[in-house]
């Protein structure tokens, strides 16, 4: 034991990761994201379904209206293309 705190920084290394997805980005609406590298996209979830477009991983595409709100899909997601209103959630392991 000693008489000094921890750096707050060694509390957050000692928190395992043990979920499925343990990062979220949000991709507001009018917005363009790639999902690469540390940024890949292991999933999504749909908040607004209007001019929304995913493009999958291993290619092909899925407009919005082809999906459900506040579902989660494990989709690999490559890009997301939100139009004027979409709100999309890509999930990160």
């Amino acid at each position: 034991m000693t008489m000094f705190r921890s750096h707050p920084d060694d509390y957050e290394r000692r928190i395992p990761t043990d979920g499925d997805y343990n990062r979220v980005t949000e991709v507001a609406a009018s917005t363009t994201f790639h999902s690469t590298g540390s940024n890949a996209g292991a999933g999504f979830i749909i908040e607004d379904v209007s001019n929304v477009v995913i493009h999958c991983a291993a290619g092909g595409t899925l407009d919005g209206d082809q999906c459900t709100v506040k579902v989660l899909y494990p989709i690999g997601v490559k890009k997301v293309v939100n139009g004027s209103s979409g709100i999309v959630h890509v999930l990160h392991r």
